[in-house]
């Protein structure tokens, strides 16, 4: 199994990874080039490298109000203000390609 890389330039499409808290993940084409285009310095893979974080204050992953998704990524600071929303599947975490403003 491979580790989550820290770039998207480096995720491939439809490939599971493994998280550092042992986490599955995957990530469909659409979710790499919304990672491409709004999250350069890979913010949002550090977030989903964390893991599950209560929802106020932290980096990591939290609980997804989008109907028919679990969790979402979250970060802090610059480039703050968008989402990427995941739902499990099998036991992954896959990320199709829903980014929505916090």
């Amino acid at each position: 199994m491979e580790a989550l890389p820290n770039n998207w330039a480096d995720v491939q499409p439809d490939t599971v990874y493994l998280s550092t808290n042992g986490l599955l993940v995957s990530f469909a084409s659409e979710q790499i080039k919304l990672g491409l285009k709004y999250d350069q310095k890979g913010k949002h893979l550090k977030a989903i490298e964390k893991g599950q974080v209560p929802p106020r204050g932290n980096v990591g992953l939290v609980t997804s109000q989008e109907s028919g998704y679990d969790l979402k990524s979250k970060v802090l600071g610059k480039g703050d203000d968008f989402r990427f929303h995941a739902k499990f599947i099998d036991g992954v975490l896959h990320f199709p390609g829903l980014v929505t403003e916090h």
